[in-house]
């Protein structure tokens, strides 16, 4: 029989308990016995935290049942007013015994910490130490800088009042009243110096007072002067005279409130232009009257037209525009100018020109449009010819003056017989050269501000003020081979027309079916072989079809107009640049080629 005492019988029964799972792995190596015993532990451990967090929740939520009840027990006290000797005693007994056996509790949960306390990292307390130096050394020379910075701003109040105490000295008191009150003369060795003979009156003094002073100065200029003897140990007292304006008003003191006083308001053009109500070349168109001061587009516009802003910009030959405009029948008005304010938060805004005969604005000479949020902020300038846009003349922003968010910003407008030329703030950003014939005969332009884009997205800006006259070329003289749209050639293609109005295509499949459509549709165009060109692109509503000449193209735009939008296409700058080729090639073998054939 094994004895009792064996020491395998104590590691028998402090060995780990094999799950139900695991008895299918038995006999366990030592170390899987290890990692069990271990796990069981760290249980035992759980268990007893667990235990021990109770008991502290439970502690705390007696100290502050406690605590409530003693609030509750004095709140008693005095809703009762009983001031019995015995029971305050008692009362306070009571407290105190809670507040021994809460400091008794305390004391013993702070000695189980404590253990914990120590074991803390000596370096984390270090660095903490650490901090709170750097932390107190910075609060001392923030302290200390703003102690110097007391003390010089006390050195400069007493140097202001050194100074002050000096010129009152040096000029004596200044004077009170803003009228002028006359000033006796005296005559001192041969010529006339105006001096103080003494102080004049506050205001308080009344009028007979001041006439009767003023009676006996002028009698003392009639007597013979014997300067006394003060004066002549002392000299004239010459006093600070303080200039006062015609209106009674102060005038401004500071040398930079008198130059920004002289500035342009925001309202009106800078003089140097010479746009005022009063110049002899041109007239404002807006305002036309004092109580019309700034025109803004409605927030809700129905559409372009709904609110918008329409003037005439009359006396416009297209045949006279270089001639100024000295009031005789050859002259002609060239150039518009606006002044206005686009807030910082706007998208966009626009004007057009178009000639009498627009129907609806279907029609558009000249179209400008900036564009804040549009690939990086774009100014587009573009013509419109029966409803159909033309090729847009893009400028970044980036590159122009400041035109958003700027209190005010002037435009100018010059129409000669290049183009429309465009200068912001005086710089020449674009030039828009004639798409569309201008008017032969003599006659008004018309001036639009739409109150929307064609989407119905309302336009956000204010108008100041609109001026039309006559002025010099402002290009004459200078080099223009930096200025957007300067010599790009626009014309229409021959023979290339654009058809627009189609229905959106997203594939390859429908592009191929519309293609061949219209191959169909103008085959009868193409010549003797009904050969034509069609040029569509993916996820666009437009296609390019180039017929066999120039008379099949104009008779395609009569008979299809019905069928399609029809309109004769530009020429790219690529098939520009081939028919100089062409008309350079043709010169040199001696004949003369007029158009060139398109690939």
């Amino acid at each position: 029989m094994t004895s009792t005492n064996n020491p395998n019988t104590t590691t028998a029964a402090t060995a780990p308990t094999i799950p139900e799972a695991l008895q299918h792995l038995t006999p366990l190596t030592k170390n899987e016995l290890l990692l069990l015993s271990t796990y069981d532990r760290i249980k035992q451990y759980e268990k007893i935290s667990a235990k021990l967090k109770a008991t502290e929740a439970k502690r705390r939520l007696e100290e502050a049942d406690e605590r409530y009840r003693a609030k509750v027990r004095e709140r008693e006290r005095l809703e009762n007013g009983d001031d019995d000797d015995d029971a305050e005693e008692g009362t306070k007994k009571n407290e105190l015994m809670a507040e021994d056996s809460a400091t008794q509790r305390r004391q013993q949960y702070d000695d189980n910490s404590s253990d914990e306390d120590n074991s803390e990292d000596e370096a984390v307390k270090h660095q903490r130490r650490q901090k709170q130096q750097q932390r107190q050394l910075e609060i001392t020379q923030l302290r200390e800088e703003i102690e110097a910075k007391s003390q010089q701003e006390a050195e400069r109040d007493a140097a202001r009042q050194r100074e002050e105490e000096m010129r009152r000295e040096l000029l004596g008191p200044e004077e009170t009243p803003k009228k002028k009150k006359k000033r006796p003369r005296e005559e001192v060795a041969g010529g006339d110096v105006t001096v103080e003979s003494e102080q004049l009156k506050n205001d308080g003094t009344n009028n007979n007072d001041f006439i009767q002073e003023q009676q006996d100065d002028q009698d003392d200029e009639d007597s013979s002067f014997m300067p006394s003897s003060s004066s002549i140990i002392s000299g004239p007292s010459l006093k600070k005279k303080r200039l006062i304006n015609d209106d009674n008003t102060q005038p401004s003191t500071s040398l930079i409130a008198n130059i920004s006083g002289g500035a342009t308001p925001i309202h009106d053009f800078s003089s140097k232009l010479k746009m005022s109500k009063t110049s002899l070349d041109g007239t404002v168109l807006f305002p036309t009257s004092i109580q019309e001061k700034t025109w803004r587009p409605p927030s809700n516009p129905a559409n372009f037209m709904d609110g918008c802003l329409e003037l005439d910009l009359p006396d416009f030959d297209p045949n006279n525009l270089q001639q100024p405009n000295n009031n005789n029948n050859n002259s002609s008005n060239n150039t518009l100018a606006i002044k206005f304010h686009a807030p910082q938060e706007s998208a966009r805004f626009s004007i057009n020109i178009a000639t009498p005969h627009h129907n609806g604005y279907d029609s558009i000479l000249f179209h400008f449009n900036p564009r804040q949020f549009q690939r990086g902020g774009q100014l587009v300038i573009n013509n419109k010819k029966e409803s159909m846009w033309g090729n847009d003349l893009s400028v970044p922003l980036s590159t122009l003056p400041l035109v958003f968010g700027k209190t005010a910003c002037t435009l100018i407008v010059q129409i000669n017989d290049e183009g429309f030329d465009v200068f912001v703030e005086g710089v020449h950003c674009a030039r828009l050269e004639h798409r569309v014939d201008l008017p032969k005969l003599r006659g008004p332009l018309c001036l639009q501000f739409p109150a929307s884009d064609d989407y119905g997205n309302p336009e956000d800006w204010e108008v100041y003020r609109v001026w039309w006259g006559y002025k010099d070329s402002m290009t004459a003289g200078k080099d223009l081979s930096g200025v957007a749209g300067v010599n790009i050639y626009s014309s229409v293609h021959p023979k290339k027309l654009f058809v627009s109005g189609l229905p959106k295509i997203h594939s390859d499949p429908e592009m191929d079916l519309r293609r061949a459509e219209l191959e169909r549709a103008f085959r009868k165009y193409g010549g003797p072989n009904g050969a034509v060109l069609v040029s569509v692109q993916k996820d666009s509503t437009f296609a390019f079809v180039e017929v066999a000449s120039e008379q099949q193209a104009d008779l395609a735009l009569v008979e299809m107009a019905g069928r399609y939008r029809v309109n004769k296409a530009r020429r790219t700058k690529h098939e520009a640049l081939m028919e100089e080729r062409a008309a350079k090639e043709a010169a040199e073998k001696g004949g003369v080629k007029e158009s060139v054939d398109w690939d």
